[in-house]
């Protein structure tokens, strides 16, 4: 019996079944059952229902597979490559998948041919294409599947976590992530780091970049590539240096609401196609690999799936939290293992980054882990949410769009709920508008700060600690690296005054004025660019300086000179002959470079129109009228039937008569003896030459018996 017969005389409960798991299949503008078991039977159909079976169902399809190379015909009962329990779970999964269906001839009125009231019995048979899209072969099967774990390797343990520690956790994460994003972004427009030719920036500046911000390489790269994605961060316009840099609204996004930048965080890291392990070893399995940079090839071998391997992984990961429950934390070992049952084909199959998903859940506030046992992971407050919420976004987008089952996952949905963006803003705390200097030039910010007092303070002062609290030092070198834009020592300290919880310290404006005196000595005035000093004597050693060769300088009068170059390289060249200087007007006009932000390119997808909810049933209908006579045809037009018919033929040794299309259109026939038909191709040998052929199934126009 072939699949479009069994649908056709299967029992209406089966039926329904079939076609509520596989809504993507249906088409409203061919209601036919012979186009629906055509669209089942091609090789997308039958990957987009391999991709949806958890690890125990795929064994079991396996087995099935590999009996079915030898024989199309797989009898269930007393198999011994079949397990009888776990068959009897896994047919009724595949039965409504449309990947296997019960062969019997009595399979409709014996409702899907189960004989004493157990589906492990009778003859199946599965879907073609299943052979080739599975490991089937003699080689594949003598190496373990991906999935496949030791359970004894496993650590099974349960650990508890308290209530007060998840809710102090989940706070300082979200509170810490955003401080570091905006640390990371300030550091970024403050020192802009130069491109490489592959577009992106290198090892060695990404770990500079960690270091300064205090955190690690992994989360350092999942900082860059979310501030990429939501274009914080771009490309400095200048052909002769492109620097990656912050992005000209940059300070306006941070500034704004804590919460909804923390959700748009976790959603361009959920939705982030790269894997942060691959990227920090700088190569994935087919090429090598730059931060921030568009990889060319695909990041993983194996079962190419509907969906991204990295934002699958990271669904899944926060599905199995949800499950943990609150309060509760499991190994990442086993979290992995529960993961790779529930997605057995998922690519990302490595330990190494579902440990890293893990511990990135931990840094958003998404996952806490017990004192003293840093290897268990329990979901929090928040991951709790995101995961429902995800959960219901997923089965709403399903209905507006059911080509993304049976899997269900879209990446589309990735999106933070609102009630978690609420919870989230509950839980966060004031931010602080002053800070305290003391007198060792330490400024003590004692909570979230402001970004305006940050960005104040970032003028005069370096990030030496970040957490829930900010600690900066304040040092000579930032000082005078902002007095040189023209600002006065007066204006420097009403600025800090401003934000000072206390009155300032003496020691931070002598600092302050001390700085200035070295900087008034030699002034630097734009026209091509013209150099005040105050003694002739500073004036004598620039002029026989050789660093200061390229700028061609040229005396006027004792205490001014002009130099051939503009202000800023001028500026560039006392600064690298150690020549302490600054702009002689802060008012006057400064050159700024466009920084241009990096966005995916606009993909225009069209979608075919699915079959709604409120006529689902209809459609079931229409399906089920047609008469049963459309199923003896001698000749068909759909690809099933030339398949259906091809495979027949092959099993029975027989001639068929086969009218194929070239690609300009015109057809020719031919008489083959089938052998085999997979991976959507006849082979067979041509009978009027002897010649062994291969035909693409999709350019064959019909299929006869030969007479």
């Amino acid at each position: 019996m072939t699949f479009s017969q069994w649908l056709s005389h299967s029992a209406d409960a089966d039926f329904e079944s079939f076609v509520r798991t596989r809504r993507d299949l249906l088409q409203p503008e061919s209601p036919t059952m012979a186009a629906l078991a055509a669209a089942a039977s091609s090789r997308i159909g039958v990957s987009r229902g391999i991709e949806a079976l958890d690890a125990q169902t795929l064994e079991v399809f396996i087995s099935l597979a590999k009996a079915a190379r030898t024989k199309p015909e797989i009898e269930i009962t007393g198999n011994p490559h079949l397990d009888p329990t776990l068959t009897e779970a896994a047919l009724p999964r595949l039965r409504d998948l449309g990947l296997a269906w019960p062969a019997d001839e009595d399979a409709g009125a014996g409702g899907s041919g189960r004989s004493g009231g157990t589906a492990a019995a009778g003859v199946w048979k599965i879907q073609s294409e299943a052979i080739t899209l599975l490991p089937t072969s003699a080689a594949e099967s003598s190496r373990a599947y991906p999935w496949q774990i030791d359970s004894t390797s496993i650590d099974s343990s349960t650990a508890t976590i308290g209530q007060p520690l998840i809710h102090n956790s989940e706070q300082a994460a979200v509170a810490e992530v955003i401080s570091s994003l905006r640390g990371l972004v300030d550091e970024l427009a403050a020192s802009p780091i130069s491109r490489l030719t592959s577009g992106g920036i290198s090892k060695r500046d990404v770990s500079r970049l960690a270091r300064t911000l205090e955190l690690n390489l992994e989360q350092t790269i999942t900082l860059l590539q979310a501030a990429k994605s939501l274009h914080l961060i771009g490309v400095l316009d200048d052909a002769l240096d492109p620097q990656w840099t912050a992005a000209d609204d940059a300070d306006s996004v941070l500034a704004g609401d804590r919460a909804e930048l923390w959700a748009a965080l976790v959603g361009a890291w959920l939705r982030e196609l790269l894997d942060v392990t691959q990227l920090a070893a700088g190569a994935s399995e087919n090429e090598r690999l730059t931060v921030l940079t568009t990889p060319k090839k695909s990041l993983f071998k194996g079962y190419g799936l509907s969906v991204p391997a990295m934002p699958l992984l990271r669904f899944a990961v926060l599905s199995v939290l949800h499950d943990i429950g609150l309060g509760s934390a499991r190994s990442a070992g086993w979290i992995h293992a529960e993961v790779l049952r529930r997605h057995p084909l998922l690519p990302a199959h490595e330990f190494a980054m579902t440990e890293a998903v893990l511990h990135t859940c931990v840094t958003f506030g998404l996952a806490t882990t017990p004192l003293q046992q840093p290897d268990h992971f329990g979901p929090s407050r928040f991951g709790l949410r995101l995961a429902a919420g995800l959960d219901r976004a997923m089965a709403e987008h399903a209905k507006q769009d059911p080509s993304n089952l049976p899997l269900g996952v879209s990446v589309e949905a990735l999106t933070v709920p609102g009630d978690v963006i609420a919870a989230v803003t509950e839980g966060l705390g004031a931010e602080v508008d002053t800070v305290l200097i003391q007198s060792d030039l330490t400024a003590v910010a004692t909570g979230p700060i402001e970004p305006r007092v940050h960005h104040i303070l970032r003028k005069y002062a370096v990030v030496e600690a970040r957490g829930q609290g900010t600690v900066y030092r304040i040092d000579a070198e930032t000082i005078e690296d902002t007095m040189q834009a023209g600002l006065t020592p007066e204006e420097a300290l009403a600025e800090l005054a401003e934000i000072s919880a206390e009155e300032l310290p003496s020691t931070l404006e002598f600092l302050v004025q001390n700085t200035a005196s070295k900087l008034r000595r030699v002034r630097v005035a734009g026209a091509r660019a013209v150099l005040i000093v105050d003694d002739p004597v500073d004036l004598d050693v620039i002029l026989s300086d050789q660093a200061m060769m390229p700028a061609g300088l040229e005396r006027l009068a004792p205490t001014v000179a002009i130099s051939q170059l503009g202000p800023e390289r001028t500026m560039h060249l006392l600064e690298a002959g150690d020549h302490h200087a600054l702009l002689h007007s802060a008012a006057g006009p400064v050159r700024k470079r466009r920084v241009i932000t990096e966005s995916e390119p606009e993909v225009s997808v069209r979608r075919r129109p699915r079959v709604s909810d409120g006529h689902l049933g209809e459609y079931m209908r229409i399906l089920r009228s047609a008469p049963a006579a459309a199923a003896a045809q001698t000749s068909t037009d759909e690809p099933l039937g030339h398949m259906d018919r091809l495979r027949e033929a092959a099993e029975a040794k027989q001639r068929v008569l086969i009218r194929i299309a070239d690609s300009q259109g015109k057809e020719r026939t031919i008489e083959m003896l089938p052998a085999t038909l997979n991976a959507g191709r006849v082979r067979g040998v041509v009978t009027t030459t002897g010649a062994e052929a291969s035909l693409s199934v999709a350019r064959i126009v019909s299929v006869t018996p030969s007479p």
